[in-house]
């Protein structure tokens, strides 16, 4: 069993990865890094670029807790310490799922999440075989 398998309540975000990076399959531990912005890069060498939906965002929450195994204002802070310190940049907040979904589809390296039920085509969902 995977990761990301499963279904029911847990199952209500599923992330999003550009098709030009070569995964289906992350661990909880590296999309945290990535989430946090620890990793910057894929094991490719191209850069990663974040994109999360406003805190506030009841999907962005989900996201946060059955994905990242974290609070939403945990992930703020660690973002909000980046911007302050100027050790970083926090990912890129956009305002719906289509934006999200249209940012991951034509940014190379990059990565989000939309609802389970969003329709999707042309990106790699997470934990979904090869059709």
């Amino acid at each position: 069993i995977g990761l990301f398998s499963g279904g029911g309540a847990f199952a209500e975000t599923k992330v999003l990865i550009n098709k030009d990076i070569p995964t289906r399959d992350l661990d909880t531990s590296y999309l945290n890094q990535i989430f946090a912005m620890q990793t910057r890069r894929w094991p490719n060498g191209a850069p990663i670029h974040v994109f999360v939906l406003p805190s506030t965002d009841p999907r962005h929450r989900e996201f946060v807790v059955n994905h990242l195994k974290s609070q939403a204002h945990q992930m703020d802070r660690i973002w909000n310490r980046m911007l302050f310190t100027g050790t970083g940049k926090p990912p890129t907040v956009v305002s719906s799922e289509r934006d999200m979904y249209v940012k991951i589809l034509n940014t190379p390296g990059a990565i989000g999440y939309v609802s389970a039920d969003y329709p999707v085509e042309d990106v790699h969902v997470l934990g979904e075989k090869e059709k």
